[in-house]
């Protein structure tokens, strides 16, 4: 079962991606998004030993 903790971390990150997806792309700067993400993650999993 999830927590409300956890319901409201997830909603609050849904809500950032949102924003920032359509502010960037606003602004025509969606590839970089996409790019930054992916390339955190790889980075996160490597820290985390994963993958």
């Amino acid at each position: 079962m999830i927590t409300h903790l956890e319901l409201g971390v997830s909603i609050f990150a849904g809500f950032a991606f949102l924003i920032s997806f359509f502010i960037t792309s606003a602004g025509g700067g969606f590839q970089d998004l996409v790019k930054i993400t992916l390339d955190n993650d790889a980075a996160a999993r490597k820290r985390n030993g994963v993958g």
